[in-house]
């Protein structure tokens, strides 16, 4: 199915970082590759730092059907950015959650800019892919992170601080060559949909996240560095 769009923007100039050229995305293996070299997504991060929720305890058809129905919200949500959603293509069980995000674009005043954007920090070598980003009033820049959960699960709070640090680079959606990002230092917001058609509004602005976030990125390279001698497992 198809996603939403990606908006043209003007290429900045760089900081002292070297421009990175092209970053490629497998679907399949959730894998980044810059330039070739593979490199750690976000959400594997805080997966191996323990942090994100554990669902070893659902039930595996359960799981999968939520992650469907999670996939299915996305892209028409995504189509809905893009002004190009056939309401009737929505699946019932689903049509609630696009809905709810309707009503939060309305009643904000949330402005869409790009969606399913992917991102990739050359000073901190990791990548990932960015919901949502767009402009609420006054024109001020929002990272949003979007889900149809029954709970935001904290670690949310850093992943969007791993998407609005400074110095970030996006490309393409599915990739491609990598430009410095147009936005100025965005605010970040979880957006959850919800199952009746409402939606709650989840802030983050603790200015501990980002410190948070970049010990997560500061494991990664330790562990990293180390996995080859001995593989590392985590601890439930």
């Amino acid at each position: 199915m198809a996603h939403g769009r990606c908006a043209v923007v003007t290429t900045l100039s760089s900081d002292s970082e070297p421009a990175p050229s092209v970053l490629e995305f497998s679907p399949a293996s959730h894998e980044y590759r810059v330039d070739g070299t593979l490199v750690p997504s976000v959400t594997q991060l805080l997966e191996d730092a323990g942090l994100t929720p554990d669902y070893s305890v659902v039930q595996p058809a359960v799981l999968q059907h939520a992650r469907e129905r999670g996939i299915h919200i996305d892209a028409c949500c995504d189509l809905l950015d893009a002004d190009d959603l056939d309401w009737r293509s929505v699946h019932p069980e689903a049509l609630p959650y696009v809905e709810a995000w309707l009503a939060f674009r309305e009643h904000e005043g949330f402005t869409p800019v790009a969606s399913q954007v992917p991102l990739y920090h050359p000073r901190y070598g990791y990548a990932g892919t960015l919901d949502v980003v767009g402009l609420l009033p006054g024109n001020r820049p929002v990272v949003v992170e979007r889900k149809s959960t029954a709970k935001m699960a904290a670690t949310y709070a850093l992943q969007t601080a791993g998407y609005a640090l400074d110095g970030m680079y996006f490309a393409p959606p599915g990739g491609g060559v990598l430009t410095p990002v147009p936005w100025g230092p965005p605010a970040r917001l979880g957006v959850q949909l919800r199952r009746d058609g409402s939606y709650q509004l989840v802030p983050y602005d603790d200015p501990q996240d980002l410190a948070a976030f970049l010990g997560v990125v500061a494991l990664g390279r330790w562990r990293g560095a180390r996995r080859a001698v001995q593989p590392i497992r985590r601890i439930r």
